[in-house]
């Protein structure tokens, strides 16, 4: 189960994986002393779980075996997360007046799907032109490579592309490999090709130049502390 995080304005967006879930926290501090009822609610007024002040809980019908109470006292994790479940919670406190504790904008996303990388290769004496095709979710990206004295150089063509379900498809020089990348901000897939077979005639170790940087804006992190895995 991964997770993104992201403060905007008043609310933390929270990306989490299908089928995973998410801990929505409150702090106890923020929490009047003299409260009457807390809940937390999903969207405008489909109430998840209430908290009273004798310290008993109740959780909605439709969310029984969905939701573990934490031992932070008014925090809670919502299991299982479906498309249908992207939106925005709300934990709201009701004391003298009416207050919004946390919100959290979760948006559910599926695992991306596989990539396909294509290359065609033309040489001469002194040169290796490499044309490499990276193909996902309906989009495609190409990009030519060029290779001389064990120096290569990213040319031309496309290096990164948003696909229809929102995913990043990016198609980069890395050390000797060509490299093409699927990512969204819970899971990642790609496909590599060396150079070096590609080539043969400039095998060694590459120098490369001019190559499209690309930076993965995901912090992901997993429920059970591991680190952010291939699909």
């Amino acid at each position: 189960m991964y997770l993104y995080f992201t403060g905007i304005d008043a609310f933390t967006s929270v990306f989490v994986r299908k089928g995973g879930d998410v801990f929505l926290n409150v702090s106890e501090a923020a929490v009047p002393k003299d409260y009457h009822l807390l809940l937390w609610k999903f969207v405008t007024d489909d109430v998840l779980v209430s908290f009273f002040p004798s310290g008993k809980s109740s959780v909605r019908g439709v969310y029984v075996g969905r939701i573990d109470l934490l031992e932070n006292k008014y925090s809670i994790k919502l299991k299982n997360l479906q498309k249908s479940d992207s939106g925005l919670y709300t934990a709201i406190v009701t004391a003298t007046s009416e207050e919004v504790l946390a919100e959290h904008k979760v948006t559910v996303q599926d695992p991306v799907g596989p990539v396909n990388l294509t290359v065609s290769v033309s040489s001469d004496s002194s040169s290796c032109n490499i044309t490499a095709t990276c193909t996902a979710d309906g989009a495609d990206i190409s990009s030519t490579f060029r290779c001389a004295a064990k120096t290569c150089f990213q040319e031309g063509g496309e290096g990164s592309k948003v696909t229809k379900s929102g995913a990043s498809l990016h198609l980069f020089l890395s050390r000797s490999s060509i490299v093409c990348n699927h990512s969204n901000q819970v899971s990642w897939t790609e496909k590599t090709t060396e150079i070096d077979h590609l080539c043969p005639k400039n095998a060694g170790k590459f120098e490369i130049h001019k190559i499209i940087r690309k930076s993965f804006p995901i912090l992901c992190i997993s429920l059970d502390l591991s680190s952010y895995n291939k699909v």
